[in-house]
């Protein structure tokens, strides 16, 4: 019987709590970053190590400038038990372990996901940024949602060509596949066509709805209270909804719109984040066309998939031209829509991810 790698899985907020509901039907698998697939495949045992135990080591960790204390100084009890350990948001989940591996005193390997700018100082050559280098170059892989960013992470973090062949990987993450197969439009005969955009901090929703003004198609914004727009004045094919909508409802938003918007703010398009990829990896899930700020930090080229526009003029003009563009007679918004799909079914899903993610974690338990 081959022996089970076994992973530890840290996390920054409760995947317990996800997993219950993936468990109950309530989200997708894609959510635990790999988790349910790795253990399909029968070589992993993935367990999912507890948010949070002893509130107080947390704040603790707050005094020290140690987020997440707490799970990181119960991890080093139960480490001896795993091969490695898995970090989704290797940032803010590894500042304590990072240093005892600086310092020789633990020696289980740690992979994390690259989805986000590892973000320094502003003076480089000061001691507190190459301290973050040096902490950062502790872990043994990185998995990138991005080759963008794999290069430019390999190039702040300073590492040679044989560091970068060692511990940089390129992933594809995507959606559960399961999960999305019954989901059907289920539009009412008599409802309005529009389109839908849903996000957080990151979106442009003053530039979209002024963009809209002279559209002849709805737009339904979902956000939060601390994201709502600032504008005062609606048009009146535009509504905003800031209460909590459970993701059922929102993917069926989703799958009875014309298409799905993502419109980023300019100043953080170029940051070095993956901002939008989570909506967008929904969208091709459910089979739904996808107007989105160009992103250059994002793998999937909307264009050359033949499943949306880009908007390379980030303007509330740039922006309602390409919208016209979206609802005229050139674009064919069902065919977008099922080239998503298939491409869901094919290439974007959870499934291509797990056993990406799981040659990552072949190769580092093997060199440990």
């Amino acid at each position: 019987m081959v022996k089970k790698t076994k992973v530890l899985l840290i996390n920054s907020y409760s995947f317990e709590k996800i997993y219950q509901n993936w468990q109950q039907g309530i989200n997708p698998s894609h959510y635990l970053m790999g988790k349910i697939e790795l253990e399909k495949s029968g070589e992993f045992v993935v367990d999912i190590h507890p948010n949070q135990k002893y509130k107080w080591l947390d704040t603790l960790g707050k005094f020290l400038k140690i987020p997440y204390l707490d799970q990181q100084f119960r991890a080093l009890f139960v480490l001896k038990n795993y091969d490695l350990i898995y970090m989704p948001y290797p940032l803010s989940t590894s500042r304590l372990l990072s240093v005892l591996k600086i310092l020789g005193l633990i020696k289980t390997p740690m992979v994390g996901l690259a989805h986000q700018n590892f973000i320094f100082y502003k003076k480089k050559d000061s001691l507190f940024n190459k301290f973050g280098i040096m902490r950062l170059k502790q872990f043994d892989a990185f998995a990138f949602f991005s080759e963008k960013l794999l290069q430019k992470t390999s190039k702040d973090l300073r590492l040679s060509q044989k560091e970068m062949e060692e511990k940089c990987f390129p992933v594809r993450w995507g959606a559960d596949l399961e999960f999305y197969r019954e989901i059907k439009s289920m539009k009412s005969p008599n409802s309005k066509p529009y389109a839908v955009c849903a996000g957080t901090a990151d979106r442009d929703y003053d530039m979209l709805i002024k963009a809209f003004e002279n559209i002849p198609l709805d737009l339904m914004i979902y956000c939060t209270p601390n994201t709502i727009p600032n504008a005062d004045n609606l048009p009146a094919n535009v509504t905003v909804d800031t209460s909590w909508v459970p993701y059922d409802q929102l993917l069926q938003a989703y799958v009875n719109a014309e298409f799905i918007i993502i419109p980023l703010k300019e100043e953080i398009k170029n940051k070095g984040n993956t901002y939008g990829l989570t909506v967008l990896l929904d969208a091709i899930a459910v089979g739904k066309p996808v107007l989105m700020t160009q992103h250059p930090f994002l793998d999937i080229d909307l264009e050359k998939e033949k499943i949306g526009l880009w908007v390379k003029d980030n303007t509330s003009i740039g922006w309602a031209t390409k919208i016209s563009q979206m609802i005229g007679e050139e674009v064919d918004l069902e065919e977008m829509g099922q080239t998503a799909k298939e491409l869901h079914l094919s290439k974007y899903n959870i499934d291509f991810f797990a056993t990406q993610i799981g040659e990552v974690f072949h190769k580092v338990a093997k060199r440990s």
